[in-house]
């Protein structure tokens, strides 16, 4: 790993749960215009880098004209973006992110599409990594963490934490994240999606944060990588949601 970090913050905007969908607003869903506000948000903070934490799309019926206008405002928004596809919105071979033509941007990174599980961006030396729902069936979202190679580590999840305390109740429920899963990834900051609200979960031994739906927390979470202060977050207002 390098021993160096680099010499300026990095700026990373977190959400997740965007549920994008025909604009019915079934579910309070309300087809592309929370991903716009997302996106104009993460512009406003000058962020280097967004990232969705699952659930971008809402199912695998979302109109092509919907899937095409996600796309282009991906593509206008001109800044490095990482999608880890969640439950609702899987890695499946014939995915949505491929119909839209979002694996075709070139600064759209698909988690279990464009790459297998990790991102990197060597000039803020930085790595992303998670495991995307590649299927509707269960899985471990933070199993076998990759080994640190990168000054700065971020890890993506989306799926449901229970606490000690509360595991044997929520052991029926699929996509489990424990404190042992949050602490072993060893990452600077853990993306987490799956929740409407915003928290921080897990011991506190890795810095790691549900974003909440933007619709419904109404912010992101701004984290910023400084090689001075270390690894600050906090919630940025989305103006509108």
């Amino acid at each position: 790993m390098p021993s160096t970090l680099p010499d300026r913050d990095v700026v990373l905007v977190h959400t997740s749960d965007l549920h994008v969908d025909d604009g019915h607003k079934a579910n309070a869903h309300d087809g592309t215009e929370g991903l716009r506000r997302v996106i104009a948000t993460a512009q406003a903070v000058r962020a280097d880098v967004l990232l969705l934490a699952g659930d971008t799309f809402d199912n695998h019926r979302v109109p092509a004209p919907i899937l095409r206008r996600a796309a282009a405002m991906l593509e206008a928004s001109g800044m490095p973006v990482v999608i880890l596809p969640g439950n609702h919105d899987p890695a499946l071979p014939n995915c949505l992110f491929r119909k839209a033509g979002i694996t075709d941007l070139p600064h759209v990174h698909v988690l279990g599409v464009t790459h297998d599980e990790a991102v990197r961006f060597d000039p803020f030396g930085l790595e992303i990594w998670g495991h995307a729902h590649r299927d509707f069936n269960d899985m471990s979202p933070l199993r076998a963490p990759r080994p640190r190679t990168t000054p700065w580590q971020v890890a993506m999840a989306h799926g449901h934490y229970a606490a000690p305390d509360e595991w044997k109740d929520h052991a029926h429920r699929s996509w489990l994240i424990s404190d042992q899963d949050l602490a072993a990834t060893e990452a600077h900051y853990v993306a987490l999606g799956h929740w409407d609200r915003a928290v921080s979960v897990g011991d506190g031994s890795v810095p790691a944060y549900y974003s909440g739906s933007p619709e419904l927390a109404k912010t992101v979470n701004v984290v910023r990588l400084s090689p001075t202060e270390g690894v600050v977050i906090r919630r940025e207002p989305v103006p509108g949601a």
